[in-house]
C-alpha cells in the first residue's frame, strides 16, 4: 500500500472515531438533561402537592435546575450540529 492510501485510510478511520465519540458526548448529555428534568419534575410536584407554587420560583435549588438544562440544552444543540458535520463530511 502506498501512503496516500494509508493515510486516507488513516483520516477516514480518526474521522469515524471522532464522529462515535461525539455521539457518545451527546447521548451521555441528553441522559443528563433528563436527569435534571427529573429532578426538576419532582420538585414541582411537591410544590403542587402542598400549593407552594410561587414560592418554587425562589428556590434556590429550582434556579440552579433551571440553568443546568439551559446549559445542557445548549451543550446538546452543539453536539447536534457537529454530529450533522461529521456525518455530511464523511459522505
Amino acid at each position: 500500500m502506498d501512503k496516500t492510501t494509508l493515510n486516507k485510510l488513516k483520516n477516514k478511520a480518526a474521522g469515524f472515531a471522532s464522529s462515535a465519540l461525539t455521539r457518545i458526548e451527546l447521548a451521555a448529555e441528553e441522559n443528563r438533561l433528563k436527569t435534571r428534568f427529573q429532578t426538576l419534575g419532582q420538585k414541582l410536584y411537591q410544590a403542587v402537592q402542598g400549593d407552594l407554587l410561587n414560592a418554587m420560583k425562589d428556590d434556590p435549588q429550582v434556579v440552579a435546575l433551571i440553568g443546568e438544562i439551559e446549559e445542557i440544552k445548549k451543550k446538546i444543540a452543539d453536539l447536534e450540529n457537529k454530529v450533522s458535520g461529521n456525518e455530511s463530511d464523511a459522505q
